[in-house]
């Protein structure tokens, strides 16, 4: 077996001016590219500005100014009822488990489409943490005029309901997330003081 030893291919020179690389194309092409990325950023940025101003604006009144939107929706929590036993006619009543609070709310549809307001995605918390959902069966007996919070709200339309939650009776309630739908991660509230 013989040894050859290693070669490496010979180094490529660059072009040179001299052999009849061009410096001028070349800055030429390079402003060109940097001009289309300036004009792409431009034209990003454009879009983001256009989208924020035409979405329908919403905000939670009854909240913290400067509070996010949810959604399409002004929500405004007006009262605070805690100490319920049962709701619903007699005989169908719903008992709670502990008591109900109910959160009286109007909503109101910024947008240009009618859009469901997710009952269920609204919260409560407790002092310690704990989270209360809308005890489904007992907002249904609560919201039964027309036009219903648990319809489809029409653009521009504000409907007046109560979110019943079922709280231990012994809870001390320390604010509520209300969200436009489960999806989105929603907004802290102040409740309003207990009558």
């Amino acid at each position: 077996m013989t040894y050859a030893p290693h070669r490496s291919a010979p180094a490529r020179e660059l072009p040179s001016i001299e052999d009849g690389w061009n410096a001028g194309a070349f800055r030429w092409r390079s402003r060109i590219w940097i001009a289309g990325g300036v004009t792409v950023s431009a034209a990003l940025v454009a879009f983001g500005v256009w989208a924020v101003a035409t979405s329908p604006a919403a905000t939670v009144s009854g909240a913290l100014p400067g509070d996010p939107p949810i959604g399409q929706f002004t929500v405004s929590a007006t009262a605070l009822r805690c100490g319920v036993p049962s709701v619903g006619p007699a005989g169908l009543e719903q008992r709670a488990a502990g008591q109900f609070c109910l959160l009286d709310v109007t909503v109101t549809n910024n947008g240009r489409e009618p859009e469901l307001f997710d009952s269920g995605a609204q919260r409560i918390h407790d002092t310690n943490g704990e989270a209360y959902a809308v005890a489904e069966q007992a907002a249904v007996f609560l919201n039964d005029r027309s036009p219903t919070l648990l319809d489809r709200i029409g653009p521009g339309e504000t409907v007046a309901g109560v979110l019943p939650f079922d709280v231990p009776v012994d809870a001390q309630l320390s604010g509520g997330v209300l969200s436009g739908e489960e999806s989105t991660p929603g907004v802290r509230v102040p409740l309003p003081d207990p009558r």
